[in-house]
């Protein structure tokens, strides 16, 4: 591991989630973020610590999988020039309060309003169910969400691009050496014959990657 996980505090903040309006609903800003990190330092006398961002994307929490290369904008200081200067600037604020922030994030939901969705299905890199369906795992912020096949994302490459893109956009992840895959849950697609198991073993090659 590259952290000691059983001497550290792992915690996530929820920052905002969609409003269903084509916005945000904002529940901690950066700004805010930071002042929590500080309350948690003091009260832990300084142990090491690992954050989760929580709806740092686009419009807030489940928003727009299978993409997440856009910060979102609500969540800006007003004197930074981008959202992504201010999630930099968190990042590095942090650290003087014994404080990794890395992201919460999700690698098997796609949702059709996604800048990615008409590439996933036109490649084939949405699970099927055994009448050839596109396989809906839920429903959040009211759109269904649909299970990524794990296997043709990896040989099309797309998970790959996926790591790749968040470590450029957000160098200091790779410093953080940690992110939380939520949900990150393994099912067979009847629709391309593929076991479980088969998809856990391209799984485990995502893993690697990272």
């Amino acid at each position: 591991f590259n952290h000691d996980y059983s001497q550290t505090l792992v915690m996530k903040i929820g920052l905002a989630v969609p409003d269903g309006k084509g916005s945000s609903k904002v529940i901690n800003s950066f700004e805010s973020a930071l002042e929590i990190i500080k309350t948690v330092d003091h009260l832990t006398l300084g142990i090491p610590k690992i954050i989760y961002l929580v709806g740092w994307q686009y419009n807030g929490h489940d928003d727009k999988y299978p993409a997440f290369f856009e910060v979102n904008k609500a969540l800006k200081r007003p004197q930074d020039t981008s959202a992504r200067e201010s999630l930099l600037w968190l990042m590095n604020e942090a650290k003087k309060y014994h404080t990794i922030v890395s992201l919460h994030i999700n690698m098997t939901d796609a949702y059709d309003d996604s800048p990615l969705w008409n590439e996933y299905v036109d490649k084939d890199m949405i699970s099927k169910t055994g009448s050839g369906k596109l396989m809906v795992i839920g429903k959040y912020n009211d759109r269904k969400a649909y299970q990524i096949n794990y296997k043709n994302e990896w040989q099309n490459g797309y998970a790959q691009m996926r790591i790749d893109h968040l470590l450029e956009l957000l160098p200091p992840l790779k410093e953080a050496g940690t992110i939380h895959l939520d949900a990150w849950i393994v099912r067979e697609s009847k629709g391309h014959y593929e076991s479980a198991m088969t998809e856990a073993k391209y799984q485990k090659k995502i893993l690697n990657y990272w």
